[in-house]
C-alpha cells in the first residue's frame, strides 16, 4: 500500500493548473471547475494528480482517469482489487492506493473545534476519551479520522452513522458491515491521519512525497 501526499502551501500556476486541468475526463473538469475558492479547486486537481502517479507506479499503461467506475453511491474504485481514496484538509493532500481490496484514508489538521457539535458520533467509552479534557484535541482527531477513513472505506458509508463504529485501539467494528482494520499515517505533526481497510495490512505503508507548483 503506499499513500502519496503534497503541501500546497501557494496556487499552482496558471499554466500549470490549466495544463493539469486539461488532463482529467470531462466530468471531473466540470466538478473541479464548480469550486468557488481555489484551495478547493486546487486540492481537488492535486488529488486527482496524485491517484494518475499512484496507478502508473503500479504498472498501469497509458493512464486516463475515464477508468473509473462508480458504484451505485457515486463511490469511484478501479477494480474488486485496486482501491484507492482521497483526502485533504487545508492545503495537505493525500491519495491511498490498495492491490488488496476496500480502503479509505482521512486526514485532518489539529485546531481547536466545538468538540459538543459531535456528542452523536461516539459509543459512551470513545466520549468519555474525548471530553475528559475540554481544550484536548489530538484524541478527538483520532477518533475522527479512524471514523471518516472507515466511511470512505466502505462502498455506502455515508449512510453509516458514526456512533454505529466501535474503535478499539487499530480495529473497528462496524454494524452491518464487521471488523475492519485501522493504520496511522504519520504525514506531519500538525495533522493526523488513518487508513481504514476490509483486510489487514501488515507490511509498512510506504510514504511518497510529490511537488506540484
Amino acid at each position: 500500500m503506499r499513500v502519496y501526499y503534497t503541501k500546497l502551501n501557494q496556487p499552482l500556476t496558471t499554466g500549470n493548473y490549466q495544463r493539469y486541468l486539461n488532463q482529467m475526463p470531462p466530468v471531473i473538469q466540470q466538478k473541479i471547475r464548480s469550486y468557488k475558492n481555489w484551495e478547493d479547486a486546487h486540492t481537488s486537481l492535486v488529488g486527482k494528480l496524485l491517484l494518475i502517479q499512484a496507478l502508473k507506479d503500479i504498472g498501469l499503461p497509458n493512464v486516463d482517469l475515464s477508468i473509473l467506475k462508480y458504484n451505485q453511491y457515486g463511490r469511484p474504485y478501479i477494480s474488486e482489487k485496486i482501491d484507492f481514496n482521497i483526502s485533504h484538509s487545508e492545503t495537505l493532500v493525500t491519495c491511498v492506493i490498495n492491490m488488496q481490496g476496500s480502503v479509505g484514508i482521512d486526514v485532518e489538521k489539529i485546531k481547536p473545534i466545538d468538540k459538543t457539535d459531535f456528542y452523536d458520533c461516539w459509543t459512551p467509552k470513545e466520549t468519555e476519551a474525548i471530553y475528559k479534557e475540554p481544550k484536548e484535541y489530538h484524541t478527538f482527531y483520532t477518533y475522527w479520522t479512524k471514523k471518516e477513513a472507515l466511511v470512505k472505506a466502505v462502498g455506502d458509508g455515508l449512510n453509516i452513522p458514526l456512533k454505529n463504529i466501535e474503535i478499539t485501539a487499530n480495529h473497528a467494528t462496524i454494524v452491518n458491515n464487521g471488523k475492519w482494520y485501522l493504520k496511522e499515517v504519520l504525514l506531519s505533526e500538525k495533522y493526523i491521519a488513518h487508513i481504514a481497510t476490509k483486510e489487514p495490512y501488515n507490511f509498512p505503508i510506504v510514504l511518497i512525497q510529490k511537488e506540484y507548483i
